[in-house]
Order: C-alpha cells, then structure tokens, then sequence
C-alpha cells in the first residue's frame, strides 16, 4: 500500500510499504479520508515524531478485514475514530490513570510504530472505532475529531447566554466552535485572525467582528467594544508565542480563557501587565475529552445542526501530501481551511 512516511523535519514522502495485518481484536481499514490536524501539523513542522512514523488520526474508512475474535463488526461497514475504548473489559494496556501517570505528547508522537492514516489503509482495534450512521457522509465522518475537540473546549469554557466571547486564531476548530458558542446564546463574538480566509469564514458563521491583529490593535477595540470590560471568554487557538498573553490581557476581570492550541515551544508571558485581572486559564486538547463529548459530537454531525462540511475546503491525493502541507504553514498566503487527504 502507499503511506505518506515522515522522513524528517520537514519532510513526508509516499512510499510504498507492506499492507498491515489485523491483529486479535482489530481490522484492516481502508481509509476515504483523513483530515490534516493542526498537531500533525505542528509536529512535522518541528520534527516531533520518529522518521518511519506514519502520522494522521482524523479519519474514516471502510472495514474490509477481520482480524481473529472480531465479531461485533463486520466487512464493509463504515467507521470512524474513537479516542475512548469503550467494549469491556478495558484491556490493562488502555487502562490510564491521569492522577498517576504524566503523558508527555512528544512521547507519544514520537513512537517508533506509531501507523497513521496518511495512508491507504490502517488497522485498528475495534475498541477504538464508531459506526459511520447513515446520515453522515464520509467527509463529515473524518471531521468527527476536531468537531469533539470543539464540543469538549466550548464545554469547558462554560459559556453562558449573553456572554461577550473572543476568538485569537480561526481555524477549522474554532470555525465549529464559533457556530456552538452562537448557539448557546453569546451576545458577541469577536475573532483575532491573520489569514484572509478564515476570517472570511469566521464572519460567515457568525463573529461579530474580525480584526488582522497585524494591522489592528484588536486587545483594544474589542475592550472598546466591551464597554471597557473585555469579553468574558477568550478561547486561544493560535499558540503562537504571544496568544495567550494576549488572551491574558484581553479577557475580563475574573474572565475566563481555555487554550486548547497545542504550544510547541516556549512562550511569552507578562503577568505584570495583567495578573490583576485575575483570570481563570485553563488548558485542554482532545486528549482530555470524554466519552460525552464524543456522543454530542455524533449526534451534531447526524443532525447537521453545526455546518461542518463548509470548513472544508481541499481534498487531496496522497501525493499532494508534503506540497499541502508545507502550504498549510503559511495560512496567511492561501485559502485553505480543512483539508481532507483521500489515499
């Protein structure tokens, strides 16, 4: 099968390499499509993961073999990523206790047998898969997991109705997050965004107001337009090295921010200019997200009640892979938002 292999920082190639077998209590998939994450991209950037590695985990496919003991599922059935295990009994290795145990991403992504789905098939245990049901369509399926992260980051900022909130970044997560926030009932949202076309888009969906924090003093004007308070919630998805001490001097006094971008490298923080402020910060990924999330998100997509499908703007072939991503890392230079990789 062909694969997009990480080969070093920088660097994917496709290559050809063995198709996987299904081990006991897995299958082999054969992937539609897999989403471009903002972490794998974030991780190919810096060099993260181990050359070999084969990253991509926002994906959906189709069964077409059974590995020894599956019964539940069947060949040809649609499914999607599960980040929770979910058919007891928990195997002891998917046994995490997070009182007890400090995750280090960088280990995890830098595993030797780390498979992805930057390829044309995967194998996974079906522990770790969803049904695809039928009112969802194959790209909406492999959105299935920034939509989580957007549902678990939105709940943990526990908006309120007639919450003023703000946006630094506006990516594809904060994209879905701006139409739930509006749906929970915020009386303004103002969104800070350098690219042209997720600022277009962030306007389409529902922000009130969107400033290029490159040619505005956005930290002023929406605190001008707070009435002198600044928005109650300040969601950060930009982890630049700046972002979230602006959220800091943003938000309300007693405000509350959630960060659910991933920094990868040291940031800076003045907590003289702010700390007064006393604003509650709080950090999150997917990683965190629970069984819950996961069902409301599933159930979003079966209802469409969130437009998911207008974030997506490329799907691409495998061999467009390095090309893609290396114009995802100017996102102020092209139109893209989500990008779906269909090996």
């Amino acid at each position: 099968m062909k694969a997009a292999v990480f080969k070093e920082k920088g660097l994917l190639a496709v290559e050809e390499i063995p198709t996987p077998e299904p081990g006991t209590g897995e299958v082999l998939c054969r992937i539609k499509y897999c989403g471009i994450c903002g972490t794998d991209l974030h991780n190919y950037y810096f060099g993260i993961p181990v050359s070999g590695s084969i990253l991509g985990h926002e994906w959906c496919g189709v069964i077409t073999r059974l590995g020894e003991g599956v019964e539940d599922f069947s060949v040809g059935e649609r499914v999607m990523r599960y980040k929770h295990p979910w058919v007891p009994p928990v195997p002891p290795e998917e046994r995490i206790d997070p009182r007890n145990i400090r995750i280090n991403p960088r280990a995890i992504y830098s595993a030797p047998s780390r498979r992805g789905a930057y390829a044309e098939c995967i194998t996974a245990p079906t522990t770790r898969l969803i049904r695809v049901p039928d009112e969802i369509s194959d790209q909406a399926a492999a959105c299935l997991e920034p939509l989580v992260a957007a549902i678990h980051a939105v709940r943990l900022g526990n908006p309120k109705v007639s919450d003023t909130i703000a946006f630094i970044g506006a990516g594809p997560i904060a994209l879905y997050m701006i139409q739930r926030v509006r749906q929970a009932g915020a009386r303004a949202v103002y969104v800070s965004e350098i690219s042209p076309a997720r600022a277009a888009k962030a306007a389409e969906l529902g922000a009130d107001r969107v400033f290029n924090p490159l040619k505005e003093d956005f930290i002023s004007e929406i605190v001008k337009l707070t009435g002198g308070r600044g928005p109650d919630i300040v969601y950060e998805c930009a982890a630049a090295k700046n972002t979230l001490n602006q959220a800091c001097q943003l938000v309300a006094r007693n405000g509350r921010i959630t960060c659910l971008a991933v920094y990868q490298e040291p940031i800076m923080l003045e907590p003289l200019d702010w700390y007064m402020m006393q604003p509650e910060i709080k950090f999150t990924t997917n990683g965190d997200s629970t069984p819950f999330d996961w069902e409301i998100a599933t159930e979003i997509l079966r209802q469409r009640s969130i437009d998911i499908e207008t974030v997506i703007t490329n799907v691409i072939p495998l061999s467009d892979i390095q090309e893609t991503f290396q114009a995802l890392l100017k996102p102020a230079t092209n139109n893209m938002l989500r990008v779906l990789v269909a090996p």
